[in-house]
């Protein structure tokens, strides 16, 4: 067939595209150079707003010196990584830029080309001013690891592998492996990039990709960089196997030591052999040894990363698996232990073989009066219903704690009646209102954790109502830092604040930011995003905005390096004044062959005690554990932020608690690492497991640390602990022991671990639980009562140690099922035998030990059992004692009688 070649030649190319004036393209880069610098503008605003505010904040505080610390290296961080990658991104896209200039082939008008030009070049550039910033944020927000790293101090304890003190893993090797990620993302950044731009521009010149000499050379360079920050990457690889968690304990293992290890020598080597190979691609092999270089070290990662030791557990270790890993489980062992602060543990027996008598409730008055029936949440919603007092007051949480009340230590739940603005009208929530008028909480409402009114089942109080009144005294009980959400309110205007109080009430302390001008106003209303703040005619030059109210968000802003515990409590000191008590940790999930806990932390310490001011707000931190190597680095840093602990005030020491958010994870760790036998504990045959009850109308909840006031078994007087029962891991339900922490001062942290004989066997709390659930008598009064429109709520099973006994504690509350205000009815008490329902635990110990009959039920089918007083039961039984002895004595002089009548 044949071909007409002039006919071709005749056909109509594709039409030109208009052409672009030099006037419209310089209009179009006019326009977005403003875009940007405005951008760039708000941007610097926005930080220095932010900036400021804290400063102000900060100084306030006391703690400018924190702030600038952090500021500034920060800022350091910021700066040099955008000066950094900023250059290295710049650097690269000029290359692309300059290897690609030439003329066009393309049939476009001038302006068109120039206009792709601009575009490609425009997106170039804008990598670099968004991308620097982004890597400049990530080495910025890193500066914890920095400040560690410039703080360092020895651990003082080697790592049993490479011999290196702790310190490298916590501080060194952390900041190397971002700083090695740092600079691997840069080389990846940049390679995408310049490709790209490659791409574009020979594009443009209507070349499609040519591989020009120069550009190989750059691609080359580049991945050579990109291979060396591999192979930097795989060095700092094998110090981290003794962080890791492949094998059968955390740490390195076997196949760790004698397969990755020297898998990872080899991928060195082949990630350095291919750095060579992308440097002589320049003048020898070009794309070729380039893409060999790469696919060789991918395929040594594949095999040697991934197979190898896979197949060498497999084959070497699985079959022997004890033998070959019996030294890294002792090094984990020791290292977890060591971590949890396990190592410090102290271990008893509890025999658990005695009965209980009246001699034994003689001698432990003390335990038993102290037993704890009110469970936090029951409470609290039984406080929401009695002690709000007004509309915008509500009860948050509620707290254990212990007070010596008529010369006794009593355990209490105390509850701080906070501000909750949302409470109010619909009408009433306007900016003065919520702003400036109500403004903060009123006082505490406490009461003893052991006993409750008769008839109705409502809380007894040591501290009630509005004005306080009670067993204590609280000389300042306004509340303008606490749990409350509130984000922010203004004090110190024209106007006087909402309180309980008849005279007009006006803040005279010293919490909050002076708003004492109107560049200040302007900042604040920026940052709260609140206008009204700058615009309001009541505020004055001495007005204060208290923001950051929130007792953990004030505190984590101060110290965020710190791990902050979930739970703050309020105390009432000697002179009446109110505070708060935040626990707070130093963590690190760095420490070697040590268990990290859920993927948190692998090291922790209940380090600090930080206390807050209720009414000021003043924020003091108190270095509890000086010895712990993390504090000693942030006292470094931060030499006028810790205070030492003996500065604490002394009424408010012997208020501290050992926090449950260290407790549980220690005791979490304690159900396997209790054991110190490596052959135990590979063999798991000892493992132990938090017991489950049935609490608040759930089943299977697991059982919770709980405060409480008892004697330690082995000790002379009652003292206030946090508890936490164990069971045996897997069907087994019976009671293998307990774990303790001791509160009071000089014994407090201390870590008690007491176990029970398992011949024969204690019931643990789930086995209580089912003969609670089997007790005929029990079971139809739970009947009787879901029956008429009540709700059950069955508290907390607490166990508790009595001599050589072991008593059970579950208080029984009724609600009604449209609201939530329940009232303690009940307690239900078992023993080893037994299981019995009273009115009040005296009662249920008296029919528990066969002085009083089984609860009788009147005709609503409520219990009835008389009042017991084990005083007269005392002077009772020695009565018949005496009885019994002149009885003895009568039958002797009778026996003594008939002999001598019978011998006549």
């Amino acid at each position: 067939m044949s071909h007409d070649l002039s006919n071709d030649a005749e056909q109509p190319g594709p039409a030109p595209l208009p052409a672009i004036s030099a006037v419209n393209l310089r209009r179009v880069q006019r326009a977005s150079l403003a875009i940007a610098f405005s951008t760039f503008l708000i941007l610097v605003l926005w930080w220095a707003r932010s900036a400021y505010t804290d400063l102000l904040w900060f100084d306030q505080l006391g703690y400018r010196s924190v702030f600038i610390k952090i500021f500034l290296l920060k800022l350091w961080l910021f700066v040099g990584g955008t000066i950094v990658s900023g250059s290295f991104l710049f650097l690269n896209l000029y290359l692309a830029y300059r290897f690609t200039r030439g003329q066009s082939t393309l049939n476009q008008p001038a302006g068109v080309i120039r206009l792709f030009t601009a575009m490609a070049i425009g997106s170039a550039a804008l990598v670099v001013v968004i991308g620097a910033p982004v890597f400049a944020g990530a080495a910025s927000g890193r500066w914890e690891t920095f400040l560690v790293y410039f703080n360092k101090i020895s651990f003082g304890i080697l790592d049993p592998q490479f011999l290196l003190d702790a310190t490298f893993y916590v501080a060194t090797l952390r900041m190397l492996h971002f700083v090695q990620g740092w600079f691997m993302g840069l080389a990846i950044t940049a390679i995408v990039t310049s490709l790209a731009l490659y791409i574009a521009l020979y594009s443009i010149r209507g070349l499609g990709l040519v591989v020009a000499p120069r550009m190989l050379k750059h691609m080359a360079g580049l991945g050579a960089f990109l291979m060396l920050t591999i192979a930097a990457g795989h060095i700092l690889g094998i110090y981290e196997l003794v962080l890791s968690d492949n094998g059968i304990v955390s740490g390195a293992t076997y196949t760790d030591i004698n397969a990755r290890i020297p898998s990872l020598w080899l991928m060195i080597a082949i990630a350095v052999l291919a750095v060579v190979g992308f440097g002589a691609s320049s003048f020898y092999g070009g794309l070729r040894l380039m893409a060999g270089s790469f696919s060789l070290w991918v395929l040594v990662v594949l095999l040697g990363g991934l197979a190898y030791p896979v197949l060498f557990q497999r084959f070497q270790v699985d079959p022997d698996e004890f033998a070959r890993e019996l030294p890294y489980i002792e090094r984990n062992i020791e290292a977890t232990r060591y971590g949890y602060q396990l190592d410090i543990v102290r271990q008893a027996s509890f025999p658990a073989s005695g009965w209980l008598d009246s001699q034994t409730i003689r001698d432990n008055r003390a335990t038993l009066d102290n037993i704890r029936l009110w469970d936090v949440q029951p409470l609290q919603d039984a406080y929401n219903q009695l002690q709000f007092m007004e509309l915008y007051y509500q009860f948050l949480n509620m707290d254990s704690d212990r007070y010596v009340v008529d010369g006794r230590l009593r355990q209490v739940l105390v509850s701080a009646r906070e501000l909750d603005p949302a409470n109010l009208p619909a009408d009433a929530q306007n900016w003065v209102n919520q702003t400036l008028q109500y403004t903060h909480g009123y006082g505490v409402s406490m009461s003893p954790a052991t006993s409750f009114t008769p008839d109705e089942g409502r809380p007894d109080y040591f501290l009630q109502d509005i004005p306080i009144k009670g067993k204590l005294t609280v000389t300042r009980p306004e509340l303008y830092y606490g749990e409350s959400t509130v984000e922010f309110v203004i004090v110190g205007h024209g106007l006087p604040e909402v309180g309980p109080e008849l005279d007009p009430q006006y803040y005279d302390g010293a919490g909050g930011v002076p708003l004492s001008s109107t560049f200040r106003r302007t900042a604040y209303a920026w940052q709260m995003g609140d206008i009204n703040i700058l615009l309001s005619d009541q505020l004055t030059e001495d007005s204060r905005i208290q923001y950051r109210r929130q007792i953990r968000q004030r505190v984590g802003a101060i110290a965020p390096f710190l791990e902050l515990d979930s739970d703050p409590y309020p105390v009432v000191d000697e002179d009446g004044k109110l505070w708060w008590f935040q626990d707070a940790y130093t963590t690190t999930g760095r420490y070697p062959y040590s268990t990290q806990l859920a993927g948190r932390f692998n090291y922790i310490r209940n380090s600090v005690k930080v206390l807050v001011d209720a009414y000021n707000g003043s924020v003091d931190f108190y270095a509890v554990d000086p010895e712990d190597p993390l504090l000693q680095m942030y006292r470094n840093a931060f030499p006028d932020l810790f205070r030492d602990f003996d500065k604490m005030p002394s009424d408010l020491r012997n208020h501290m608690r050992y926090p449950v958010g260290i407790f549980s994870a220690q005791a979490r760790m304690y159900l396997k690492y209790h054991v110190t036998d490596p052959q135990v504990f590979f063999n798991q045959a000892e493992q132990w497991d938090i017991p489950l009850e049935t609490r608040f109308g759930k089943r299977g909840v697991r059982v919770t640390p709980s405060y409480l006031v008892l004697q330690n078994p082995g000790e002379v007087k009652e003292e206030f602990v946090l508890m936490l029962p164990f069971t045996p891991a897997g069907d087994k339900k019976n009671l293998v022991g307990w774990l303790v922490a001791r509160n009071d001062l000089p014994h407090y942290g201390q870590l008690i671990s007491y176990q029970v004989p398992s011949n024969p066997q204690v019931d643990g709390p789930s086995q209580v639980e089912a003969r609670i659930e089997n007790d005929q008598e029990i079971s139809q009064q739970f009947t009787l009562w879901e029956g008429a429109g009540s709700q059950i709520i069955r508290g907390q099973l607490l166990v508790i140690p009595v001599a050589d006994t072991i008593i059970y504690v579950e208080p029984l509350y009724l609600q009604s099922e449209v609201l939530a205000f329940p009232e303690l009815k009940k307690v239900i008490l078992a023993d080893g035998s037994d299981v019995v329902m009273a009115d009040t635990v005296d009662q249920g110990l008296a029919m528990l030990i066969g002085d009083l009959p089984v609860a009788a039920q009147d005709g609503d089918g409520d219990s009835v059992v008389p009042a017991v007083d084990f005083e007269q039961l005392d002077r009772v039984e020695d009565a018949f004692s005496g009885i019994g002895e002149a009885l003895g004595e009568l039958e002797e002089a009778l026996d003594s009688l008939r002999e001598t009548l019978g011998g006549r």
